[in-house]
């Protein structure tokens, strides 16, 4: 039996605000392609951080390819290079002079030599369409070039998963095209695991194999996105999208 790329079991967390994440659960399949959804402020982006051990739980266990979540500074590397984190706002992200150098980093901090570092950078500026833009600052790019070039920097380091925040926020109709076309070609040739956050229910009814929906900090639903949008909880919490259809077909 192949084991889940993600399990997430019993998580607590708590800020000092005082919103908390109870008793959160799920498991995210090897390749498949996982939505993360609820409205703002419902532990979306806070559940991803928790992924990538940017902050940690008070009780609860995730498990990362089969492997415990630590702060052991050693164990949370070799689970790191495993993953690829992109933050909802590219700015975040970008910090090279360059698109090359931006690239590059994370290969370098694989210790390859230059000649490898080379090649991984020119074969993610192609899979992202970039390649001219090597020598571009990255902070004259458009806002979809912008999420390109963060998304190259994740894969040169040949992540086993991809975590993506709102990776659609922002972006035309043919930016969106881009990037679905690059992740869906990624995931098929390198075997790819992803989970994403959204608003856009597009997203979720066209793209995702699952979704979990989060209402204040809780599970309330985790299943295909078909069964979702039919479960009373879920269809509760989008009382304002199913109000915003029925304006609109007046």
């Amino acid at each position: 039996m192949i084991k889940p790329a993600i399990e997430v079991d019993t998580i607590n967390f708590q800020y000092d605000s005082g919103f908390h994440l109870e008793n959160v659960s799920f498991e995210v399949d090897r390749n498949s392609i996982y939505a993360l959804i609820g409205n703002n402020g419902s532990g979306k982006t806070t559940i991803l951080r928790l992924l990538v051990g940017l902050i940690w739980p008070i009780s609860g266990n995730i498990k990362i390819f089969e492997e415990h979540l630590s702060k052991n500074k050693m164990k949370l590397w070799e689970i790191r290079k495993q993953i690829g984190f992109l933050f909802q706002n590219p700015d975040d992200q970008l910090f090279a002079p360059t698109v090359g150098e931006d690239v590059a980093f994370g290969a370098r901090n694989l210790k390859l030599t230059e000649e490898k570092v080379k090649d991984r950078v020119e074969w993610a500026l192609s899979a992202v369409n970039l390649t001219e833009y090597k020598n571009y600052s990255p902070f004259e790019l458009s806002w979809g070039q912008k999420k390109r070039v963060a998304l190259a920097g994740l894969l040169v380091m040949k992540p086993r998963l991809l975590i993506l925040d709102e990776p659609f926020a922002n972006l035309d109709f043919k930016s969106i095209y881009n990037h679905l076309e690059i992740l869906e070609n990624l995931r098929k040739d390198q075997d790819l695991t992803i989970i994403f956050t959204t608003h856009n229910m597009f997203f979720v009814e066209n793209w995702a194999d699952k979704m979990v929906f989060i209402d204040d900090g809780h599970v309330i639903f985790e299943g295909s996105p078909q069964e979702g949008l039919q479960d009373e909880s879920v269809l509760k919490s989008l009382s304002s999208y199913n109000e915003i259809l029925h304006l609109l077909k007046k």
